[in-house]
């Protein structure tokens, strides 16, 4: 029997030694590690249901009471911390601020889940009938590998699909990667599932955790162990503009920038949530940067989430303004040379269409893709209700209208209308002295 090559728990996973199974894997991890302390930030519970040998977690947020009490709680004890330490803030202005909006439901969901093809129906009628009960939206989200029973019974169930991207990775060894060069073919390992040269993803996983808490002991909490990159090593980067890590006190200036034209409310909502984030993971672990212009102002956006062995790249974002310049490359340059330096040898993303080319000239290869599924619920509208019945009632006097035309052909619509209220007036009458005369009243 062939031996597995043993992965040093001092360096992370190479890309030519991952199928694309290991690398869909690890891409889940790294996703559901982040997708947690983002909603830990804000005070969006985790869920649990399933069987003997399945379940499915997803999140969802407490009902609007539980998060008002919530919003007593931790205000009174922010309110006490700042009188005996000067300071304040934390989760309680992320709930404060969830519970004020309607922000809630954009953190409610659930991601790359895996369930038997024979429990689908209950799991999505579990999860689907608790957001029925809230009246609230959810998504689901499928991949990277494919899902098509998963896929084929959200649509039968009622989910749109709203999203469909590819997921792209990169050798972060290869010469000159973040520079133009493409990284090295992804033939070979990847891809070929059944390759008995390569580890188990037990064995994977177990390495990559070993890594992942030596890392985390050897270096100060919150404090950058790797130096950024300088912005003078990244290529065609416009004068003017510095691309630079983002430190706590840039992160409004960063979501001022990221959630370009969007409402002030979700400004301020996503704003408390990553600094909630950047104060409360390791600095090695969650990394932001930003392209600034010389005067200071944010044109361009990202972050580094490095998990499970590999490094994701996220909200990769250029203002409109200053698009076609060459700073979304710089971004996402940046954002490798930064993994590389921590000592990733895989950088994973999310792409887009339009920026396929640009992510593929460095060096990015497709090994999947995600869908977002979303629900919506079924909301009585009361204005919609009041115009529905009005048209139902216009209906009713068309079809009485027709009715009295063939009855009393020759007679205009007026003296038609006029002839059905007599007629209504004398049957009710009749009706009148009908009742009087069984009660025994004597009619004057």
């Amino acid at each position: 029997m062939a031996s597995h090559p043993a992965i040093s728990a001092t360096s992370f996973p190479a890309l030519s030694s991952l199928t694309y199974e290991q690398l869909q894997q690890l891409y889940v991890k790294n996703k559901a590690e982040l997708t947690k302390h983002v909603n830990e930030a804000v005070g969006v519970e985790e869920k649990f249901y399933g069987g003997h040998d399945w379940f499915v977690r997803w999140w969802e947020s407490p009902p609007p009471h539980v998060l008002q009490q919530r919003q007593q709680h931790q205000g009174s004890t922010n309110n006490n911390s700042s009188s005996n330490s000067g300071g304040g803030g934390g989760s309680g202005a992320a709930i404060t601020n969830l519970a004020s909006s309607n922000l809630a439901q954009d953190h409610n969901g659930l991601e790359h889940q895996i369930i038997p093809a024979s429990e689908l129906s209950e799991a999505i009628n579990m999860v689907k009938n608790r957001f029925r009960r809230r009246l609230q939206r959810f998504n689901w989200v499928t991949g990277p590998h494919r899902q098509p029973d998963l896929e084929r019974a959200l649509e039968s169930s009622g989910f749109s699909c709203q999203e469909e991207e590819p997921v792209m990775c990169a050798d972060l060894t290869a010469t000159n990667t973040a520079i133009a060069t493409p990284a090295a073919s992804l033939d070979g390992s990847i891809g070929s599932s059944s390759s008995s040269s390569q580890p188990p993803l037990a064995d994977l996983s177990a390495a990559v955790a070993t890594a992942t808490h030596s890392m985390r002991r050897h270096q100060p909490h919150r404090q950058p162990h790797h130096p950024p990159p300088s912005p003078a090593q990244l290529p065609g980067l416009p004068a003017g503009v510095v691309i630079e890590s983002t430190s706590s006190l840039g992160i409004v200036g960063w979501v001022s920038a990221w959630a370009h034209g969007a409402p002030e409310c979700d400004v301020l909502h996503w704003t408390k949530v990553y600094a909630r984030v950047a104060t409360s993971v390791y600095r090695d672990q969650f990394r932001m940067f930003a392209a600034r212009l010389r005067g200071g102002e944010y044109i361009g956006t990202g972050y580094l989430h490095c998990h499970s062995g590999i490094a994701s790249i996220h909200s990769l974002f250029v203002h409109p303004a200053h698009r076609r310049r060459g700073i979304g490359k710089a971004l996402a340059a940046y954002a490798m040379q930064d993994a590389r330096a921590l000592g990733y040898q895989v950088a994973t993303l999310t792409a887009t269409g339009p920026a396929m080319g640009l992510l593929t000239k460095l060096g990015f290869k497709e090994f999947g893709a995600v869908k977002l599924y979303t629900w919506y619920p079924v909301v009585v509208d009361n204005n919609a209700m009041m115009a529905a019945r009005e048209t139902m009632v216009a209906a009713r006097e068309k079809a009485q209208r027709k009715k009295l035309e063939a009855q009393h052909p020759g007679v205009n619509s007026k003296e038609r209308m006029l002839a059905q209220e007599v007629e209504a007036m004398e049957k009710m009458k009749e009706l009148r002295i009908k009742e009087a005369e069984e009660e025994g009243w004597e009619l004057v």
